[in-house]
């Protein structure tokens, strides 16, 4: 038995605040086109449980908080569903998905990840696949995909799958509990981020958006998903290139110029999804994530170009220093939430889902990808995440497609038309920054 990790820490706290809370059941929905061996895909699976120690971790829940394990016996949750003969079968499958996904796990029974292969045709399936963060992130997703397709073509066509051998999450644990008791552990992270944050206001009114006044009993959510065309991709993608950013900085500047344009600040403190994955543990399944809160600080006479430079120079400096636990750096702020729902260090969330997929040959299956189904639930006002490429297969590819933005949000507090109008404004800001960088911010 050992430790929870200091990532796993925050999602334990959030199912033991709210028990009824899917912020952390992971939804992916895997649409498979062609002719399926389905005792290979099953083959496959079981092979990758028994391959990812994550995947068979159940917490002790006698301590407080608990110790965890890998379970040795535990067994792939499986099932099939027909749904050939249904006459919506749409309607009937988001039916099958929000069962699954609404299902709480029993966190002290591995596996914490089920799997449930629906049939919708004679050469289409769809595999859904639901599994809890506490052994899980979005890195590991691209692993398990790798695993299991490799595995399957290996089981079909005798390719050998040859995968890396992983590490054990246990031992990532053992490492970062050594780790945090050396002498000065993270001092100068902890440094850094103090003199970045001194004075800074946590709180973020919107005011005609947000009533930030009213405190959220239940965090209840919804997801707006948007598609910027390839060819807006590409032109974002080729003006990054040119002006040595990123489209991640790009729009991570354009959604602080909106949020300044609805709460009157030009001071924001951002929260963003970090890997956080140690050298050694690239092949690990398991929960690495980290919060960090990115400070954007605007100057409306600056060029939009400058205020890109700046944000990305706040990237530079701040993502090395993105080990410090969420949890332990509030608490050496000296922050709290008075509801107890959001991370007291922001309230709005910009994060790029940017972990790799796999890209396999011969698989005799085109296999679609449609991840990060709406739990129900916004553990922030805004948490806004940007998928970098909106073709999300496991084929082969070469070209370049559009981007996502997904759009969480707290359903208590915005409506579905001002989550709307606010993607438009972006959009808009967007459009114009690509055709004239040089514009003041205030003017885009």
């Amino acid at each position: 038995m050992f430790e929870l990790s200091r990532s796993q820490e925050i999602v334990w706290l959030h199912e033991e605040l709210f028990p009824d809370s899917r912020a952390y059941n992971f939804t992916a929905a895997l649409d498979l086109r062609g002719p399926l061996d389905e005792a290979a895909l099953r083959r496959s699976l079981a092979t990758v449980l028994e391959r990812h120690e994550g995947f068979r971790l159940e917490l002790v829940p006698d301590g407080f908080p608990p110790l965890q394990r890998v379970n040795h016996d535990c067994g792939l949750r499986w099932r099939t569903v027909d749904l050939r003969g249904e006459p919506d079968q749409e309607a009937a499958f988001e039916a099958l998905w929000r069962e699954q996904h609404d299902d709480p796990f029993d966190t002290a029974a591995a596996p914490m990840v089920r799997w449930t292969l629906v049939a919708l045709g004679p050469d289409h399936h769809r595999l859904l696949q639901t599994e809890h963060h506490l052994v899980h992130d979005g890195w590991s997703f691209g692993l398990v995909l790798r695993d299991v397709f490799a595995t399957y073509r290996e089981l079909t066509t005798g390719v050998p799958a040859a995968l890396p051998t992983p590490r054990s999450y246990a031992e990532h644990v053992r490492e970062q509990l050594a780790a945090q008791a050396e002498p000065g552990h993270q001092r100068e992270a902890v440094a850094y981020w103090r003199e970045t944050l001194a004075g800074a206001a946590f709180d973020l009114p919107l005011p005609g958006l947000v009533d930030s006044a009213r405190v959220r009993e239940v965090p209840h959510g919804e997801q707006l998903r948007y598609l910027l065309e390839p060819e807006l991709a590409d032109r974002l993608r080729a003006v990054a290139r040119r002006d040595g950013h990123t489209p991640f900085s790009i729009l991570l500047t354009l959604f602080a110029e909106l949020l300044h344009r609805h709460s009157g600040r030009t001071d924001l403190v951002i929260g963003s999804a970090v890997g956080n994955r140690p050298p050694g543990h690239a092949e690990t399944v398991g929960m690495f994530v980290n919060t960090v809160p990115l400070r954007v600080r605007l100057d409306q006479a600056d060029t939009a170009l400058t205020a890109v430079d700046d944000v990305t120079e706040v990237l530079f400096r701040s993502l090395p220093h993105q080990g410090v636990p969420i949890q332990d750096l509030a608490r050496e702020l000296g922050a709290h939430s008075a509801a107890g729902l959001d991370n007291p260090l922001f309230r709005v969330m910009f994060s790029a889902h940017d972990a790799p997929l796999p890209q396999l040959d011969a698989l005799g299956l085109e296999v679609f990808v449609h991840e990060g189904y709406n739990t129900g639930t916004s553990r922030f006002d805004l948490d806004v995440v940007l998928i970098p490429d909106a073709r999300r297969t496991v084929n082969s590819r070469t070209e370049d497609a559009g981007m996502l933005l997904i759009w969480d949000h707290a359903s208590d507090l915005f409506t579905p038309g001002q989550i709307d109008a606010l993607h438009t404004e972006l959009t808009a800001m967007l459009r114009g920054y690509l055709a004239a960088s040089d514009t003041p911010l205030a003017a885009l």
